[in-house]
């Protein structure tokens, strides 16, 4: 850990959040690990803030902005975040590089317990450089491209989507045994489309990725409206796998919404489940923007995919090709990084997930549009800004 910070021999250090794991992150950088760090000739830690995403609700808690003024400052040295909060972290992340936080002054904390103060080994190893840690808070991919609603607007151009595309699962296996050598833990994975519950063989992904990564949590993201015509082979495997559903609540689920959650209650099925959709969001330009500086507050740049041999900060270049065909368009499609490329490393693969594509030039905030089914003669309009 930087020595930048330090007064009175002590290193002033902030921890992410405001749960139970900050605090348990605290009480053992401060005591422990700050043991630890002093024998081992450096100087003792002291955890000075806790910082939220938004507006801080306590005394104890300081902005994204407020942490970079103190880091700046020479205040504060560094920042330590909790691997419970999974996908808030590239959020955090990307917050904390625009800043003007160095990437090298972010840590990630390990999957803490109550009992880690009693285990000598857990708390040796208790932070590690962001980028040095062979973890990954987020991570998705798709089993099917097409979709069974046709949402207009849809950021993954699931209507312009032809005919049924779905991933080669062998293909898929490869890619994610490529990812394992620089990943060995994942966070969050959420298998989505497109509508996945399209794939029949949607187990065999649940499975596989459930053997990979055992520690992961593990959901299916779906509208919703084939959950109850499952068959019991998939509700069996996501209880033998312990993944569950996240329902997105688009207005034709409304009439069987409760009934749909009385299956899943019945059949012992976990899930979660959206407030209605009634917007979406219209982001799309075939002007680029000079900005890059959008990427760093993008929703969609937190939610690291996996596809044919590559990751990316988002899904969108994986599935520009489908607007590009139906609109005669060029936008740039299908960049990534390469899995397969041989000087690939974990600290490199990390890296290049927080640098802005080619295709962000062409995303914009957007405008609120009312949700609505797009038909089969969709126009350009119907997907660009």
């Amino acid at each position: 850990m930087s020595q930048k910070g330090k007064v009175n021999h002590m290193i002033y250090v902030a921890v992410f959040g405001s749960s139970k794991w900050s605090g348990l992150m605290k009480e053992a950088l401060e005591n422990e690990y700050s043991e630890l760090f002093v024998q081992d000739g450096g100087d003792a830690i002291s955890v000075g803030a806790f910082v939220v995403l938004g507006e801080p609700q306590k005394d104890t808690e300081i902005s994204v902005e407020e942490f970079g003024r103190r880091y700046a400052a020479g205040e504060l040295t560094a920042i330590v975040i909790p691997k419970e909060y999974y996908i808030q972290q590239n959020e955090l992340v990307l917050a904390l590089l625009r800043a003007g936080v160095e990437v090298e002054d972010i840590y990630d904390g390990i999957r803490l317990n109550p009992q880690i103060r009693n285990q000598p080994e857990a708390i040796a190893g208790l932070i590690t450089p962001m980028l040095q840690d062979p973890y990954l808070p987020y991570l998705e991919y798709h089993v099917a491209d097409h979709c069974n609603l046709n949402c207009k607007y849809c950021t993954h151009y699931s209507p312009l989507v032809q005919q049924p595309v779905y991933t080669e699962f062998d293909s898929f296996t490869e890619d994610l045994r490529q990812l394992k050598r620089y990943i060995g833990d994942i966070g969050v994975i959420r298998i989505l489309g497109g509508e996945p519950l399209l794939n029949p063989e949607l187990p065999r992904f649940i499975e596989f990725t459930r053997k990979l990564y055992p520690a992961s949590i593990i959901t299916i993201v779906t509208n919703g409206m084939l959950i109850d015509r499952l068959e019991p082979a998939l509700l069996e495997c996501m209880k033998e796998n312990m993944a569950f559903f996240h329902i997105s609540f688009y207005p034709p689920l409304e009439d069987k919404v409760q009934e749909i959650q009385r299956f899943l209650f019945e059949k012992g099925i976990p899930y979660t489940i959206t407030p209605m959709i009634t917007e979406f969001n219209k982001t799309q330009t075939l002007v680029p923007q000079g900005d890059e500086d959008f990427f760093y507050s993008c929703f969609q740049a937190t939610c690291t995919c996996l596809h044919n041999g590559k990751a990316a900060p988002c899904y969108t270049p994986f599935t520009t090709k489908y607007f590009n065909a139906a609109f005669g368009q060029e936008l740039p499609a299908d960049e990534g990084v390469d899995l397969y490329d041989e000087t690939m490393t974990a600290p490199m693969l990390k890296a290049l997930l927080l640098v802005p594509m080619r295709r962000c030039r062409y995303c914009t905030e957007g405008k609120a549009c009312a949700w609505e089914i797009v038909g089969k003669n969709s126009v350009l309009e119907d997907w660009v800004e």
